[in-house]
């Protein structure tokens, strides 16, 4: 059996507009490829200070959880509905490294993401999660505007 050009393709999540186009485009190609899809909502900016209680860290990681969960739970429907294979994610992290991660673990042979995000101050610091996501990536990112 050969093997497709976009076996496995990671699409980024965070619940934007821009990422939601980016699913859309994501399901697409599996179809036309024959791809599985891999759904993937980082959990961020959680506190790291000694001042934070555990108990609360606990309570906005599962806040943070049950949010992309909700925000997943839809396209996991579509994708199924569509005939795609279809896994989520929802893992705590930095957003570059935990996708970049993500996809090496998975052997993804494409990443999608939407062009501007939640992360809007960091396009105009380090050129956006999905240049940055590019620059590290093994292998080919599609970024959707």
């Amino acid at each position: 059996m050969t093997r497709s050009v976009f076996e496995r393709i990671l699409v980024a999540l965070d619940g934007s507009d821009p990422s939601e186009r980016a699913f859309g485009v994501a399901v697409e190609m599996a179809k036309a490829f024959e791809g599985e899809l891999h759904l993937c909502s980082v959990i961020e900016n959680l506190p790291r200070y000694a001042e934070e209680t555990m108990n609360e860290v606990d309570e906005l990681a599962e806040h943070a959880r049950q949010h992309f969960e909700l925000v997943q739970k839809p396209l996991l429907q579509r994708a199924e509905r569509e005939g795609v294979k279809v896994t989520s994610h929802i893992m705590p992290g930095h957003v570059v490294e935990t996708i970049v991660h993500l996809a090496q673990q998975e052997k993804a042979s494409a990443i999608v993401v939407g062009g501007l995000g939640r992360s809007h101050v960091l396009h105009r610091v380090g050129g956006g999660t999905g240049t940055q996501i590019a620059y590290h990536a093994p292998c080919t990112v599609v970024v959707v505007r």
